[in-house]
């Protein structure tokens, strides 16, 4: 990675938002890119997060005390992260400027334009490419080049719609223990009686157009995690929701 480039941009040519921590550069011409209603979306990512944080270096700190090796190394707080869909990089600043501890996180988008975009607001902001790494890449190979060894901590999967085409990968990217943040807004699908066959497809299972129909399409979205993880003998343990 070269530490040394740095995006060419003028900050005139671009509307600044605010939001959390972080300071994001859009184009002025442009009002695809960012979706303010998904801010609480980012908040409660960013809290989960924490949260998983603070759980696991409990527990690993709990099994290095009992261990009998004096010569055992104290376990590492750092950890990793993948945004597998990030588009202009908002989530990933934001997660650099309010999380500790993050080793690095890897900022992928499959749109040249857009890790143009994850660059240009990674430096506005300050951090270095060393902690955001802006990557080019279709989202579901990365996540199964990222199998085994190069597992992720933390895998979040923040689409456009449904989830489910990368559900499989990113069962496979993240480490035992590690957590996935997933958000689906096909709601259409997963909370009506429309699309019946859409829903069935995606997530295995079918909707009821009912006054618990979003608590029905939340259980829908964990189902096809479930049972995605157990064709990998493994399994998920939902932690918020």
């Amino acid at each position: 990675m070269d530490e040394e480039y740095v995006p060419n941009y003028r900050v005139e040519d671009y509307q600044e938002l605010k939001e959390g921590q972080a300071t994001i550069l859009f184009p002025k011409n442009n009002e695809v890119f960012y979706n303010p209603v998904q801010q609480f979306n980012r908040d409660m990512s960013i809290a989960a997060i924490k949260t998983w944080r603070d759980t696991n270096n409990e527990a690993k700190m709990l099994r290095f005390n009992k261990s009998a090796n004096p010569n055992k190394a104290a376990p590492s707080t750092k950890f990793t992260i993948l945004e597998a869909l990030a588009a202009s990089g908002l989530r990933s600043v934001r997660y650099a400027k309010e999380i500790e501890d993050i080793d690095f996180i890897l900022t992928n988008d499959l749109l040249a334009d857009a890790v143009e975009s994850i660059k240009r607001n990674a430096h506005f902001n300050g951090i270095g490419q060393s902690l955001v790494r802006a990557n080019q890449g279709d989202a579901v190979a990365v996540m199964y080049a990222h199998r085994d060894k190069g597992a992720f901590d933390v895998v979040d999967l923040d689409p456009y719609g449904t989830a489910a085409p990368f559900i499989d990968g990113a069962i496979q990217a993240v480490k035992k223990g590690g957590l996935i943040c997933v958000t689906c807004t096909d709601l259409a699908v997963l909370a009506s009686h429309n699309h019946p066959e859409a829903c069935f497809a995606k997530y295995g299972g079918n909707p009821l157009k009912a006054e618990f129909c979003h608590e029905l399409a939340l259980r829908l979205v964990i189902n096809s995690l479930q049972q995605t993880a157990n064709r990998h003998k493994r399994y998920i343990e939902p932690l918020l929701s």
